[in-house]
């Protein structure tokens, strides 16, 4: 038990979901399996989708998924896979479990390009988020009581009870903006749990270790350390990175843009 409090503490939420509403329990669903349906865009059908859920936002049996008109390519299975693959469902007050026990909706390819499905994800480690400008950065470890340095000018670092938060930022924008976040943390919990525990924490199910947390971030989870758990210290280093790689690129245009504009006009 207090593995599981250890690590649940490590990621803390710096979004206010329990001093908010809480999300309608269908949004919630209906976002989570659109994370993991991909429909081919020449596919323009509309399924009726139903399943049954346990307490733990596990689907009981197997989903009823059928499209409304003629399925020539048998699309309706992709969908299904999603909506398996999905599963566990988050962010699901066990209080409210006769509203969202049976799940009946029903989906287009439309609904991937009207709907946030990133709109109930977590995407900040400690609180810091990648396209945060520095200020902002700062305080956010500041507030997590821990000693900022700056070994480089793109480095922003702290460490929060022995684990080390880092936050690489881009050199040549007014303001700089967060690029990455790691977080770098020890723990006895093997890998597919630690998969568990930040899925719960982020609100999203991965692929193969790597969460998408808007369209245009992603977080991994890789060991720190190769070496091998011994029996003495069953413990392993872990690092947890979310990266934004779209601001690499605006800094790149930011720093042309500087050397163009170092450049004196000519005179002729």
């Amino acid at each position: 038990m207090l593995k599981w409090i250890v690590l649940l503490s490590m990621f803390a939420c710096s979004w206010a979901f329990a001093e908010t509403a809480p999300p309608e329990p269908i949004s919630v669903i209906r976002a989570q399996i659109m994370q993991h349906w991909f429909p081919a865009p020449q596919v323009d059908l509309n399924y009726a989708v139903s399943f049954d859920l346990d307490r733990d936002g596990r689907i009981v049996g197997q989903p009823v998924v059928a499209a409304t008109s003629y399925d020539q390519g048998r699309t309706a299975e992709s969908l299904k896979y999603a909506v398996l693959g999905a599963q566990p469902f988050f962010l699901l007050r066990p209080e409210d479990y006769e509203s969202w026990k049976h799940v009946t909706t029903t989906f287009t390819r439309a609904d991937k390009n009207s709907t946030n499905i990133y709109a109930f994800t977590k995407r900040d480690i400690m609180g810091v988020a990648t396209g945060m400008p520095e200020a902002a950065a700062k305080a956010a470890m500041a507030g997590k009581g821990c000693s900022i340095s700056s070994p480089k000018p793109t480095i922003l670092e702290c460490t929060i009870k022995g684990n080390q938060l880092v936050a690489r930022m881009t050199e040549n924008m007014s303001p700089n903006l967060v690029t990455a976040v790691s977080y770098i943390f020890q723990s006895g919990a093997p890998a597919q749990e630690l998969v568990g525990i930040i899925s719960a924490q982020f609100h999203t199910r991965p692929f193969n270790r790597i969460w998408h947390l808007s369209d245009f971030s992603a977080m991994e989870l890789d060991q720190y350390s190769s070496e091998p758990r011994s029996a003495n210290s069953p413990v392993s280093s872990w690092v947890l990175t979310i990266n934004e790689p779209r601001f690499l690129d605006q800094d790149q245009d930011a720093l042309l843009e500087k050397q163009r504009a170092a450049v004196p006009p000519p005179k002729f």
